[in-house]
């Protein structure tokens, strides 16, 4: 018979890897398989011995209300430590009120910023080539920063993650303030001096150089007249940059960048351990889940490196909740960057490190629920479906939604409730802490005295 005939070294080969899949689990072989075929790697994080005097100085500045117009929002307003980073709202709170996270939702003068707080982690890795959800910062093809600022952006910032950081303070309803006759008739929802009156504050980009200049005077004053916290602030920043003589907004945005970068940076997740070669790392389910993830689920087909994101912009058919940043009702994301109407309601997709600990999940916080976050991006219409029972003007742009949807989406196979739940499971492989402590990465306070941000 011909199977007498095989070569002996086949023979060999056949044994060997009898032998080899033996010793291993089914989830396991076709992973070792998946692993190879894609290339992954483990995340490997950045080696860091001790808080550098830039990074100091950028902590000081992420927890200090001081950074907005009304002072009484800070970058830690919504950047949680202890709640992986984000705020836990569906959507941010601004200007005008105090507290955090739903204690922001009790003064209903405040106001809400259209979309859901994004993560801070690993931010300072070289992945990250855009920032936003619709990716309004971003890296040029010639490795040039690219911003609503344009050919006006200053010079000297180190990287994309500076340039992102300096413009939260510039944005009216999240930290900067509005003028008397936008709806800042009152103290805590005013832009105060970091708009000047010469200044058409309609004219985002001459209004963003103005706060940046003035922000600059808040903090380190004009040389003239320095009370005790513009002292303080100017002792962080000379230790910082030691060789400037003067300065301006990117010493802030270098320093925010330092500090984010070093903050947020994760440890290797069970996942990573695993694609290192400790099978016991995940559990079945996450084993299972993995498999549809990078099989049928094709998840990683968008959801891809290191960072578990392709960096590009997608249309997912999310309902409008009646709350948009584009007018009273419509978000179209990344066409409002571009100016492409074919990009209308596409927005960046999210890394997935931590991703279990950081929900409401959406660019406007639309789902509570990660199993409902991965059923929706097979089938949009049950959702869409209950979101127009609740408000039927969605029902007006649905249409439109669905138009938009990836053409990726429409490739992905069926999958089952347990495939769903096996998902849910894979994600929850990738958790981590931080590389920094608590102890390194909050101040004990902060140079203008007001600490309310200074939580775990």
């Amino acid at each position: 018979m011909w199977m007498f005939n095989i070569p002996i070294i086949f023979i060999g080969i056949l044994y060997s890897f009898t032998t080899y899949s033996a010793e291993l689990s089914y989830e396991d072989a076709v992973l070792v398989k998946i692993i190879k075929a894609y290339e992954l790697e483990p995340l490997t994080p950045v080696d860091r011995h001790a808080t550098k005097a830039k990074e100091t100085l950028g902590r000081a500045l992420f927890f200090d209300p001081i950074m907005s117009g009304p002072r009484n929002t800070a970058c830690a307003t919504c950047h949680i430590r202890s709640q992986a980073s984000v705020d836990g709202l569906p959507m941010a709170v601004g200007i005008g009120s105090s507290g955090v996270s739903d204690q922001r939702t009790v003064n209903k003068e405040a106001f809400i910023i259209p979309r859901n707080v994004l993560p801070f982690f690993n931010r300072g890795a070289e992945e990250f080539n855009a920032f936003f959800w619709d990716g309004r910062v971003q890296l040029a093809l010639d490795g040039t920063f690219e911003s609503p600022l344009g050919d006006l952006l200053p010079t000297g910032f180190d990287n994309l993650l500076a340039v992102a950081a300096t413009f939260p303070q510039v944005e009216p309803d999240e930290m900067l303030g509005r003028s008397h006759r936008r709806g800042g008739n009152k103290k805590t929802t005013y832009h105060a001096e970091l708009v000047s009156d010469q200044v058409d504050p309609d004219n985002f980009q001459l209004r963003t150089l103005d706060v940046y200049k003035n922000l600059m005077k808040r903090i380190v004053g004009t040389g003239k007249t320095t009370n005790s916290t513009q002292i303080e602030y100017l002792k962080l920043f000379d230790t910082a940059y030691p060789e400037a003589n003067i300065y301006n907004i990117t010493h802030i945005g270098n320093a925010l960048s330092a500090y984010i970068s070093a903050a947020f940076e994760l440890k290797r997740s069970p996942w990573d351990r695993y694609i290192d070669g400790d099978k016991s790392a995940i559990s079945h389910e996450q084993k299972q889940g993995a498999i549809v993830f990078f099989g049928k689920g094709r998840c990683s087909v968008c959801h891809s490196g290191v960072q578990f994101s392709d960096f590009k912009y997608h249309g997912l058919a999310i309902p409008q909740l009646g709350v948009g940043k584009h007018g009273g009702y419509l978000d179209y994301g990344r066409a409002k960057a571009t100016g492409l109407a074919s990009e209308r309601f596409s927005f960046r997709t999210p890394p997935l490190r931590n991703v279990t600990k950081t929900g409401p999940w959406g660019h406007n916080g639309s789902f509570t629920s990660i199993d409902h976050v991965i059923e929706h991006h097979f089938n949009p219409i049950p959702f869409l479906f209950r979101s127009q029972q609740n408000n039927p003007r969605e029902a007006e742009i649905a249409g439109r939604l669905i138009g938009h949807r990836s053409s990726i989406l429409a490739e992905m196979y069926p999958i089952t409730k347990q495939d769903v739940s096996f998902l849910s499971q894979f994600l929850k492989s990738l958790e981590s802490d931080t590389v920094m402590s608590d102890l390194e990465a909050i101040p004990k306070n902060v140079p203008s005295g007001m600490n309310q941000f200074i939580l775990k």
